[in-house]
């Protein structure tokens, strides 16, 4: 049997003949279990779909018997009856939209174009029309319509690129003139128009294709062209027509390649290598190479300038990620953290951001699906880290550096080794030479010579000794040879895995020629277990100032013993700071080391507190581990503020928590995970949130802070029903409750009962939810705590309104919380209590009151500059205006929502879209 939805609905049996399905209704429901096959169709969705407004005197019966009837004209039991509705039971093979999307998605995951023409050519020629023709329907119809469009559109796109691809420019124009007619307002069909002139060598006629576009775009939408078209347009006027035709393919271009820096030279044969790997026209190609050898050896810098010669072939872009499998503090980038930075770089919007990792990488692999990017896994320790970071399609290519050779890589998904060497006697000389300059080096030969020998042609080595002598223009490089010798014999030793010996050496003589002052913070920065040192931090290490740390900062980054990766920002080399980590050890007495670790943690548990309190300013008071002396503490002037200093820190602060809990500062890492709630909830870094408050529940367990567990479990409560695993939810929350309720704490207890009662809800148990949210709002209003219950009061009431009808008691209760948010001042807790106001008062038939309360929600709303949740009461608002017939007004609220959902690019934007076309229909 096979099923067509791309044109009219139709149905044919095993030898081919049409099934007649003659009434609409059935052929609208059949449409509608099989947009959804083998999954649920909920019934009420059904019926809302058959029926619309106009239902039957029993829907419920109404739609069996259409079941029943469906089920007969198909005369296969393929139609099964579910507790939530019905589920219809097909082969993927069954449905041409199931196979039209099997080959979109096959011809993404190859790189030759005569395959992907043929692809695309099949996906295509299933259509016969547009999708779903003849149907009268509801909703779910009328909303899939315009997305099937559009996939099939984006499917015509992608065979005229391939076609580009094959040389067909004249062919490919003459279809494109007509689709930009058709569709003048897509911006890639006329980016496609462009990148065909172009590469038909017609500059003239692609910047005539632009002015008509720009036309078209401000006349229709008031809008200038996007980035694709912007980009071709430049590349045109520099004559750059080729180079135009490869990047066009993304609006969204991230470029994350770090600098190479001027120390990388030569490796002419591993480039040669990495070309035939991954862009090789002799034999196959792969998807992924690793670069493996010892530290300081040159991965990097080799991954980083090969991808940087062979960026045309990316015009999608480059990702790059370090993974720090060898970082001295032990602490890795997990391959979750890591896919989270990617869709970031992506630009996905948070609010598409889906909970979990498995659903995060699954939306990372679809992102990259039809792509091609480089992707770049810098220094990483195992197959296992890399795995997960893998794209999907085979558009992408991947480049991994690492100490280790990672076999279980080459041997599972087919990767390239790359081995990398010292470098020879040639490529050493010229790095010598790209640092001292030729005249200096040909002046003296031998002692060049030297320098190479005695730094044993390790890259990382050599550019320190070049470095070095390079500040000292006037010192004879014999002298800076002798000076090398007398701090070490040699570095012949650094030939195997991870030897540091003869390296130390090289580092202690630029170590040693610093002043005091530089030293000491050299020294104390191998303290720090995070990726990155500010300018703060470095003072808090050093106890002084920030001005004075930054001529320090200032002295070590000349001598190439740190770098500065941002404003206020330093790293080092992981060596250097294994490096650095030693000197403190054996320089610094223990005592002053623990002194200055515990200077740190100050230091970044009040900042963060003193951010926090922007973040959630109606947060009960915590009281902090004492302090040693008195920390530098910044001090922020909003909330804004506050919240871009958590963005940049937060890699610290997860790593800091982690090893002040390895180091004794139990109390430390408790509270620092405290402080860094607020953050890790806005940005929806549900994995990270979970693991460091596991963190604060055994430090807080180990040092007997027994609020700090209550804490530490509730959060992580939250966490995890944020990620949906809630089994784990309910027993963090119930574990936080019984914990609080031994303590005696009132508070404390209530807020445990709060987050029962929202993992409850969570789990559709709504009585038990409300017993929760009962008990929590008595504990809070017996302990004078307004804003909790305010909360609770609230809580309560949405959930008479949402759950049980009955939206008088809803009303009592929103009306109680709000006035105890108003008596705190607590803005967004008021804008909350005047949206379920307006729902209730919306329940009870009064409209013009529910009105009344989203507009002052919408308010409150716009003066926090909440974009959301102003979309929301925006939606709300023209909802009602449409219940009371006023359509003009609805259409107006409807469009200011969309603009801002639009903006947002959050996916209820489709639904307020579907509410303006209804209107305009």
């Amino acid at each position: 049997m096979e099923f067509r939805l791309l044109g009219p609905v139709e149905v044919l049996d095993d030898s081919g003949r049409r099934i007649e399905l003659a009434a609409n209704r059935l052929r609208v429901l059949l449409a509608a279990l099989l947009l959804q096959p083998n999954r649920v169709v909920g019934a009420q969705a059904l019926v809302d779909t058959l029926w619309e407004d106009d239902l039957p005197a029993r829907p419920r019966s109404a739609l069996q018997t259409y079941i029943s009837r469906l089920r007969t004209t198909l005369g296969t039991p393929i139609i099964s009856t579910e507790s939530a509705g019905y589920l219809i039971s097909v082969e993927p093979e069954q449905i041409d939209l199931t196979r039209f999307r099997a080959l979109v998605s096959a011809s993404a995951a190859t790189s030759d174009p005569h395959e992907r023409t043929r692809l695309l050519s099949d996906a295509l020629n299933l259509w016969r029309g547009e999708p779903l023709t003849g149907l009268a329907a509801g909703a779910l119809i009328r909303e899939a319509v315009p997305v099937l469009a559009e996939e099939r559109l984006h499917a015509i796109e992608l065979l005229l690129g391939a076609r580009l691809e094959l040389g067909e420019h004249a062919q490919v124009m003459s279809e494109l003139s007509g689709l930009t007619k058709r569709h003048p307002l897509r911006e890639p069909l006329w980016a496609l128009l462009m990148e065909a002139q172009i590469r038909a060598e017609r500059p003239a006629d692609a910047l005539a294709t632009y002015s008509d576009a720009s036309r078209r775009l401000a006349d229709e939408l008031g809008l200038d062209p996007g980035p694709a078209l912007r980009r071709l347009h430049q590349a045109v006027l520099a004559t750059d027509a080729r180079a135009a035709a490869v990047r066009t393919s993304r609006d969204v271009v991230p470029h994350q390649l770090p600098s190479v820096g001027r120390s990388f030279v030569g490796r002419t044969r591993e480039l040669a290598e990495l070309d035939q790997a991954l862009l090789g026209s002799i034999g196959p190609t792969a998807s992924i190479a690793v670069i493996s050898g010892t530290a300081g050896v040159g991965k990097t810098a080799l991954a980083v300038a090969w991808g940087e010669r062979v960026a045309a072939e990316f015009p999608d872009g480059q990702l790059y990620v370090n993974l720090r499998g060898f970082d001295p503090s032990g602490d890795l980038v997990s391959p979750e953290d890591a896919v989270r930075g990617f869709l970031d770089a992506l630009q996905t919007a948070p609010s598409r951001i889906p909970f979990g990792a498995a659903a995060q990488a699954a939306l990372y692999r679809t992102l990259l699906a039809d792509r091609r990017l480089l992707i770049v896994l810098d220094n990483a320790r195992s197959a296992e880290q890399v795995r997960p970071l893998l794209p999907g399609g085979r558009g992408c290519r991947v480049l991994v550096t690492s100490r280790n050779r990672l076999p279980g890589l080459l041997a599972s998904e087919g990767a390239r080794p790359v081995s990398l060497d010292l470098m020879d006697w040639e490529q050493a000389h010229s790095l010598l030479v790209g640092a001292l300059g030729a005249a200096r080096v040909a002046a003296e030969p031998a002692a060049a010579e030297s320098l190479i020998a005695l730094s044993a042609r390790l890259p990382l080595a050599l550019s320190l000794v070049a470095a070095h002598a390079a500040a000292h223009p006037a010192w004879p490089l014999e002298t800076v040879a002798l000076d090398l010798r007398r701090t070490k014999q040699g570095l012949d030793a650094f030939t195997g895995e991870d030897q540091m010996t003869d390296l130390r050496a090289v580092f202690s003589w630029s170590y040693q020629l610093a002043t005091g002052s530089a030293a000491r913070v050299f020294r104390l920065s191998g303290l720090h277990p995070g990726p990155y040192l500010s300018v703060a931090a470095a003072a808090a290490l050093a106890g002084t100032t920030p001005e004075r740390v930054r001529v320090a900062l200032d002295e070590l980054e000349r001598a190439h013993l740190m770098s500065q990766v941002a404003p206020e920002q330093y790293t080092s080399h992981d060596l250097l700071r294994v490096y650095a980590a030693e000197l403190a050890g054996s320089v610094d007495k223990e005592q002053e080391c623990r002194q200055a670790l515990w200077r740190l943690l100050d230091h970044y548990l009040r900042t963060a507190d003193a951010g926090d309190q922007w973040l959630r300013p109606h947060r009960d008071p915590d009281v902090l581990p004492a302090a040693s002396g008195s920390p530098y503490v910044l001090s922020f002037g909003g909330y804004q503020e506050a919240f871009d200093w958590f963005e940049a820190e937060h890699p610290n602060l997860v790593v800091l928590i982690e090893h002040a809990a390895r180091q004794g500062f139990d109390g430390h890492a408790t509270h620092l995970a405290r402080t860094i709630t607020g953050f890790l909830e806005r940005r929806g870094l549900w994995n990270t949130w979970v693991d460091v408050m596991r963190t604060a529940i055994e430090a807080s367990r180990r040092s007997g802070d027994l609020p700090g567990q209550v804490m530490a479990h509730r959060y992580r409560a939250h966490a995890l029903a944020r990620q949906g695993r809630l089994d784990e939810a309910l027993a963090e929350s119930e574990a936080a409750l019984d914990l609080a309720v031994r303590s005696g704490d009132r508070v404390a207890e209530a807020w445990c009962q709060r987050v029962v009662a929202f993992v409850l809800a969570q789990q559709e148990r709504l009585k038990e939810s409300y017993d929760h949210d009962v008990i929590a709002s008595e504990l809070f209003k017996a302990s004078g705590h307004r804003t909790g219950q305010a909360l609770a009061l609230n809580s309560l009431g949405w959930l008479h309104a949402s759950t049980f009808a009955e939206y008088d008691q809803a009303v009592e209760y929103c009306t109680q919380a709000q006035r105890l948010y108003q008596e705190v001042d607590h803005k967004l807790g008021e804008a909350a209590t005047w949206d379920h106001l307006g729902y209730a008062h919306r329940g009870l038939g009064n409209l013009p009151v529910a009105a009344q309360c989203y507009r002052k929600a919408l308010e409150l709303y716009q003066e926090l500059n909440d974009l959301y949740y102003q979309a929301l009461m925006l939606q709300n608002l023209g909802d009602i205006e449409h219940e009371l017939g006023d359509l003009e007004s609805a259409g107006g609220w409807w469009e200011q929502a969309l603009d801002l959902l639009t903006e947002l690019n959050h996916p209820t934007a489709e639904v307020v879209d579907s509410k303006l076309r209804s209107i305009d229909s």
